[in-house]
């Protein structure tokens, strides 16, 4: 494999993180000497990484960051790619990892999640499928059957999902999301709002793509927040 071969690493955690500010520096300081760019996102509740760089430096970033912040397992997309896809280095400090109008701890987050081939399943059986992303990402691309709730933030999706009359709260209901991280969320909220029995897709969209590059279930192109636009395994 050449050595300059680029990799996309994209993850997030909700994990309990303190001292933003000093976490902040060092983090980008050791990515700025790795030539990694890309955007991280700290917060009390977490992170959410989404970088690209070298493939030896993209391994020696994964590394260091799951050291530092103490992760023992967290669910990791990671792709090879021929150009940069990002034209700078971002760390950022944010009131939550993903934008909903609340903070989720750990302990609250979904241990439901359900792998690639077992979603095919659920997808030809009689679950709900429920695309918890934007308008604009549904009509680009979506799974066979699914729910779209017209949303234009994902802050909008208490509301809508609220407004989706489903008389029978204990059927399954299976969510999706391009890497996972919006779903941990509308779990939550589906949670309190009375639904009993609830799986997320495991890493998202890219994770299905990449095990499942000819899967007739997912119907159009994946959005992603990159120069890519569009997701290809």
């Amino acid at each position: 494999m050449s050595e300059k071969m680029m990799k996309i690493l994209s993850f997030y955690k909700f994990i309990k993180l303190e001292n933003l500010k000093t976490l902040r520096k060092e983090i980008q300081k050791k990515l700025f000497i790795k030539n990694i760019l890309g955007t991280v996102i700290l917060s009390s509740e977490g992170i959410n990484i989404n970088i690209c760089g070298l493939k030896n430096d993209i391994d020696y970033t994964k590394a260091y960051l799951l050291k530092r912040l103490k992760i023992n397992s967290v669910i990791v997309n990671e792709d090879e790619v021929n150009s940069v896809v990002f034209t700078k280095l971002k760390v950022k400090i944010k009131s939550e990892i993903v934008k909903s109008g609340f903070k989720l701890s750990y302990d609250n987050c979904s241990k439901e999640h359900v792998s690639p081939s077992e979603w095919d399943k659920l997808i030809a059986s009689n679950t709900i499928i429920i695309d918890t992303r934007n308008k604009f990402e549904y009509l680009m691309g979506s799974f066979e059957n699914a729910v779209h709730l017209d949303l234009f933030n994902f802050s909008d999706f208490e509301n809508k999902i609220t407004n989706y009359k489903l008389s029978d709260k204990q059927k399954k209901v299976a969510i999706y999301c391009t890497g996972g991280i919006r779903c941990e969320k509308a779990s939550y909220i589906l949670k309190k709002l009375g639904y009993k029995n609830i799986v997320q897709l495991e890493g998202g969209i890219i994770n299905y793509i990449r095990q499942n590059p000819n899967s007739r279930k997912w119907r159009g192109e994946c959005f992603v927040f990159d120069d890519r636009i569009t997701y290809e395994a």
